[in-house]
């Protein structure tokens, strides 16, 4: 007969401990848990803090609208105009002895102009609308809106990145707002992904949209515009963003994921246009793209396939080291549903300064 051992209770528990390498994974496992709960709980403070913010912001009150569609057939198809919004650098300050009088920038300079920037698109469209029906106004907003608190910006600064967020986006609203009575609609797409409204201090893709003042600046204008019904506010937390504008499809991003020195990166923004071009090859349509809009060089640039904006701050101490003369501008142009884009035009702000 067998001879049967008796077994310990020890013995029993060594056989039945797991291995080292299972007991490790197990705690890997737990910490993640651990950590994602964290997670989950400080963006639901977040997201409640968001909510209580824009609770208590106002509405901006919608003007009398006054536009009509023409009623002649003389004038040409329906043809929509563009802002391109971008680099505002809203609380940010320059002295003109600290670059050789080749700019100057405050708050109250950004203000006036900026509104300055939309009443010459008033004037511009009532001289082209002679000639075309222009029922839609397209704000594309490819960020750095604010100036940041990024290298050190909070030293120079006129106030502080949450106080220059409030500001922004009431900027941003009061332009909209401002064109909106005029238009049979208004679109408003807005890229949050930039380099001087981040919070980290390296560049974040991962929720580099959200975790961003450019975030705060986009939904308090949306929140001040929840009363115009011709107005439609589309933030998009993300690097880039196809847009459809009357048939043109733009891809929109910041541009501050180009690398470069020495001023335009030319070769580096072609590589960027190239390498996406190939990658959408085979997507759905609705990802292609006949341009790329970028901000980001303070200064506008044009070529066959993508467009730069320009700055409303114009030359900064940077501009300045890096040999960069950029006045203060911002770009728009007319979109065709046949021809496509024309009369693009780089309004000179500096006339609004006082």
């Amino acid at each position: 007969m067998p001879i049967h051992k008796e077994v310990t209770l020890d013995e029993v528990r060594d056989a039945l401990r797991p291995p080292e390498r299972i007991i490790a994974l197990q705690a890997e496992r737990d910490q993640i848990s651990s950590a994602y709960k964290e997670y989950k709980k400080e963006h639901g403070q977040l997201d409640q803090l968001m909510a209580e913010v824009l609770a208590a912001i106002p509405a901006i009150k919608p003007q009398a609208p006054v536009y009509k569609p023409p009623k002649t057939k003389r004038v040409d198809r329906d043809v929509a105009v563009v802002l391109h919004v971008t680099d505002a650098h809203h609380g940010a300050v320059q002295a003109q002895d600290e670059i050789e009088g080749f700019g100057i920038f405050s708050p109250e300079l950004s203000r006036l102009r900026q509104f300055g920037f939309v009443q010459d698109i008033m004037d511009w469209t009532e001289l082209h609308r002679t000639v075309y029906a222009i029922p839609e106004a397209r704000f594309l907003v490819t960020g750095d809106l604010i100036s940041g608190d990024i290298q050190e910006f909070r030293v120079t600064n006129a106030f502080p990145a949450p106080q220059q967020a409030v500001e922004a986006g009431e900027i941003l609203a009061q332009q909209v707002s401002t064109m909106a009575p005029h238009f049979e609609r208004v679109i408003v797409d807005i890229i949050t992904l930039d380099n001087h409204g981040r919070m980290t201090k390296k560049p974040q893709s991962k929720e580099g949209g959200i975790n961003n003042w450019m975030y705060v600046v986009a939904n308090i204008s949306r929140m001040l515009l929840t009363a115009h019904e011709n107005v439609t506010v589309n933030i998009w937390a993300q690097p880039q963003k196809v847009v459809n504008v009357n048939g043109r499809n733009y891809l929109i991003c910041h541009g501050h994921e180009v690398s470069g020195w020495m001023g335009f990166p030319f070769y580096g923004i072609e590589r960027k246009v190239a390498r996406e071009a190939m990658k959408r090859m085979n997507a759905p349509d609705f990802t292609k793209f006949h341009k790329v809009i970028l901000g980001h060089w303070h200064a506008p640039m044009t070529t066959q396939y993508f467009w730069v904006g320009g700055s409303v701050s114009g030359t900064d101490a940077h501009d300045h080291q890096e040999g960069r003369q950029a006045a203060p501008q911002q770009v728009s142009w007319m979109v065709h549903p046949q021809w496509g884009e024309f009369d693009r035009t780089e309004w000179q702000l500096t006339k609004w300064d006082k």
